[in-house]
């Protein structure tokens, strides 16, 4: 991996819970015991999401593809820290769909019309912007994750505080998972989110987009879908009430399709 890869900075707040956290991985594989608690981690995940300047509303511009395939679609994701999230992506072929998260209920329309099966395209986002550690385990709970518990996992070059459990090494290399939160135990930023139905969110390097830090790009590989990924070209503040987040904007008419 580059340097530029590893753009991962702990915040001076958390330098000491960060140190003692490399200290505790060490720890743990030698003796399979020392882990933080699962409440400081919280805590520490929520100092780097303020630190990052992305705790309130933001909008992210982005783009969308299947695979290793061109860009399929052009995008914006509005996503608020209370547990909500809504995608519209516009299509070359002219038709735009639109996706909702509200905790773990999933929905989604193309052109007003609800899709019964909705593919996985929206991530999780407002995990990544909890503004403190119980506001961050209450958004884990209602994604279906088990926000107490806690163990030690690795991805890539990534050794991660793993809040909501694993299963066992070969489970996982059989493509099964349980709803969990992987965090780089050096700068407490998420490195990955196994949601409930099975639909896993690997979150790339941070950004900074005018002092707001987001990852640069999201895969998401969806039970019985191809992967797709989502590339974040720009973020902005948003003004996104929470009212802003509900169903009637699934079937509301896109602005191409008003009169």
């Amino acid at each position: 991996m580059s340097a530029g890869d590893r753009t991962r900075r702990a915040p001076r707040h958390a330098q000491t819970l960060a140190a003692f956290a490399l200290a505790s991985v060490f720890a743990a594989t030698v003796a399979g015991a020392i882990i933080p608690d699962a409440r400081r981690i919280s805590g520490a995940v929520a100092e780097a999401n303020r630190d990052a300047g992305r705790s309130a509303p933001v909008l992210l511009e982005v783009t969308l593809r299947i695979g290793d395939g061109p860009v399929v679609a052009t995008g914006v994701l509005a996503t608020h820290p209370t547990g909500l999230a809504r995608l519209e992506l516009s299509s070359p072929q002219g038709f735009v769909e639109r996706h909702l998260l509200q905790g773990n209920a999933r929905s989604a329309s193309r052109d007003g019309q609800v899709i019964a099966s909705p593919r996985h395209f929206l991530p999780p986002v407002f995990l990544l912007q909890a503004t403190s550690g119980a506001a961050l385990r209450a958004a884990l709970t209602s994604f279906g994750i088990a926000a107490d518990e806690v163990v030690l996992g690795r991805i890539e070059d990534y050794d991660c505080y793993v809040l909501g459990g694993r299963l066992p090494r070969q489970a996982e290399q059989e493509g099964r998972s349980i709803p969990s939160l992987w965090v780089d135990a050096e700068t407490f930023e998420v490195v990955r989110v196994d949601g409930p139905d099975g639909a896993r969110y690997r979150f790339g390097p941070p950004r900074d987009f005018d002092g707001i830090r987001v990852p640069s790009w999201i895969r998401i590989e969806g039970k019985d879908e191809p992967a797709s990924r989502l590339d974040v070209v720009g973020v902005a503040p948003a003004n996104a009430p929470a009212a802003a987040f509900d169903r009637d904007w699934l079937l509301a008419p896109s602005a191409s399709e008003q009169p």
